[in-house]
């Protein structure tokens, strides 16, 4: 039987380790590469809200909105929206708090809300469909039915300033929207949907959640949208900025 010797034993463990090492390591550099692009590709478009909050727009966003002076068009419609988006979301808790005192899960009542308007995967407001146009034309339409159907919500014994405040915020931000689009009174798209009744004290409560609940969606996926745009329309502005710059460089 051959006998080893240890110094040929040390160089062999020390191959394997190194060998073990190096495989490591291209892993690693592998998943960091691929993660690399994920996040580009998730940070590309805005994201479909379904019934999610609004947590992604508040922090370094928000900042990276409101740090810069002026403020463009493009990055007011965001910042409106997301302040309509907090007075809606604060009225459909303070509602559903007092008419639904006894449930703690608004997913409860799934199945028994009626449907109003929202934004679609199709509307062309997310992914890789993403349409400015057609997304804000989506967005005019929807807010406008909310605002014409606002007088349901009136009829509530709810926080008076709080449903002006949101009123008096649609019609701003509706008029602001419609600055570019340019929709005459009554040429916005038409959206159907059930008559809003009244039969018992249940379907009035009902149909008020639904209207506050989904009027928030709506606003969550507004937001993300015109934050969306605002950021890329400012990063195209300033590339057109920083061409004159490159041709005059080019010519020292």
């Amino acid at each position: 039987m051959v006998q080893k010797s240890p110094e040929f034993s040390r160089r062999h463990r020390t191959q394997a380790c190194a060998i073990r090492m190096s495989s490591a390591q291209n892993a690693a550099l592998f998943l960091s590469a691929v993660l690399a692009v994920f996040i580009s590709l998730v940070d590309a478009v805005p994201a479909y809200s379904g019934l999610t909050e609004l947590s992604e727009t508040s922090g370094d966003e928000v900042q990276d909105v409101e740090g810069k002076s002026p403020l463009s068009e493009r990055q007011k419609w965001y910042l409106m929206a997301r302040d309509l988006h907090r007075d809606v979301k604060t009225l459909r808790d303070q509602q559903f708090e007092r008419d639904f005192r006894e449930t703690v899960n608004m997913t409860a009542y799934e199945g028994a809300k009626i449907k109003t308007p929202l934004l679609r995967p199709s509307d062309g407001c997310v992914s890789r469909n993403f349409s400015a146009e057609r997304c804000l034309s989506r967005i005019y339409s929807v807010l406008t039915w909310y605002r014409e159907n606002w007088s349901f919500i009136e009829k509530e014994n709810l926080t008076s300033s709080l449903v002006k405040d949101i009123k008096h915020a649609s019609k701003r931000l509706l008029e602001a929207l419609n600055s570019q689009l340019q929709i005459a009174d009554g040429q916005q798209d038409q959206i159907s949907s059930a008559p809003l009744s009244v039969r018992s004290a249940w379907t009035r409560k009902i149909t008020t959640h639904s209207i506050l609940f989904n009027f928030s969606s709506v606003m969550i996926d507004s937001c993300r949208a015109l934050h969306y745009i605002s950021k890329r329309k400012a990063a195209h502005r300033a590339k057109d900025t920083k061409r004159p710059a490159d041709r005059s460089s080019g010519k020292n």
